[in-house]
């Protein structure tokens, strides 16, 4: 007898009946998986605002008709003249379109600059996504969410500030000069997104995602140069446990790994927020974290009249600390969901006078 099997009922079966340290055991299999690469990359300490940089996965992951926010973050500017600056905005939305009961589409856009050391290195970049949501199980209590990104991104170098041996001896003919020399390239990128969040009660919900960006590998060069530089596969992994403790009180503990090649950030969060009355709509945040062999994260904000508002400072505890005096990065983001309710129609009708 030929059996078919419907390997999508399998997979659909199996997620929704993950328990707690099942998903536990995912996140962590996640974290310790590694891609090579050749660069850094952007990065923050509170991806609540800045979702999309996380992982496109994240793209329409709310309830609201849009949510707009940015970010801003400064860090090395206790001893170098040109600090690292980053900034970060986004616009997305749920979308209008339901492919299936309880599955829906996100759409998004994501904007960033990025300008680091002494020759303003600047990385400008746009970057449209759209993430597919599917609620899973009889219960929809589990959600699966396939996400993916494309734009582009370009490079500029203000050679003026540079500055060698020959330079300053007044050799003007330095041969890494004539590499600046009108750098301006322009590279495509595409990242993809995936990620679970199951609801463990009415009250908690556990979410865990992996996101790969550079999947292409795109390259630039330097005027003049055949070399190619490849920027190199970053991945990023997460998980996120909401706790809704009181009708006051919310827990929320993270942990966040971002690898490339090399170069690994890894940090794990407590956050809480306290409604000041169970009738408030004003929320009260706050939290404490920690980058692994680097930083002491501390993080505050405030949620007024619908405006999600936070500032985290990044305290450096390594041996870093020597040259930085402890003074690390800081960051203010700020985001809002708006919902827009439409007026039903309404068809006119022609009323008779009774006689």
């Amino acid at each position: 007898m030929h059996i078919q099997t419907n390997y999508a009922s399998i997979a659909v079966y199996i997620i929704t009946r993950l328990t707690m340290k099942q998903l536990l055991s995912i996140l962590i299999l996640s974290l310790f998986i590694s891609i090579n690469g050749a660069t850094q990359d952007i990065h923050f300490s509170n991806y609540e605002y800045s979702p999309l940089y996380l992982t496109p996965a994240k793209t329409g992951a709310f309830a609201g008709t849009y949510r707009v926010g940015g970010q801003v973050r400064e860090q090395f500017n206790s001893f170098i003249e040109e600090p690292y600056q980053t900034v970060m905005l986004f616009l997305d939305s749920p979308g209008f379109f339901v492919l299936k009961d309880k599955h829906w589409l996100g759409f998004g856009l994501n904007m960033f600059s990025d300008k680091a050391g002494d020759l303003a290195l600047q990385n400008s970049g746009v970057l449209a996504s759209a993430a597919y949501h599917m609620s899973l199980g009889e219960d929809f209590r589990t959600v699966l969410t396939f996400g993916i990104q494309y734009g582009a991104t370009q490079r500029k170098i203000n050679k003026d500030n540079y500055r060698s041996y020959e330079t300053l001896s007044g050799n003007l003919n330095d041969s890494d000069l004539d590499l600046l020399e009108n750098f301006n390239p322009s590279t495509n990128d595409l990242n993809l997104g995936i990620s679970l969040k199951k609801y463990t009660s009415d009250f908690s919900y556990f979410e865990t995602g992996i996101a790969l960006y550079h999947a292409t590998q795109p390259e630039y060069l330097f005027t003049n140069s055949n070399i190619r530089n490849p920027i190199g596969r970053r991945i990023n992994a997460y998980g996120e446990y909401h706790l809704q403790a009181s009708n006051q009180l919310k827990i929320k503990p993270v942990i966040v790994l971002s690898r490339m090649y090399n170069f690994q950030n890894l940090f794990g969060q407590f956050n809480m927020e306290y409604r000041l009355t169970e009738k408030s709509t004003t929320v009260l945040k706050g939290g404490i974290g920690y980058r692994s062999g680097d930083a002491v994260q501390l993080m505050a904000g405030m949620i007024f009249k619908g405006w999600n508002v936070g500032l985290s400072y990044d305290l450096t505890v390594s041996s870093a600390a020597d040259f930085t005096n402890r003074t690390g990065a800081i960051e203010l983001g700020v985001y809002r969901i708006f919902t827009v309710n439409k007026q039903p129609k309404i068809d006119p009708k022609a009323l008779c006078p009774r006689l």
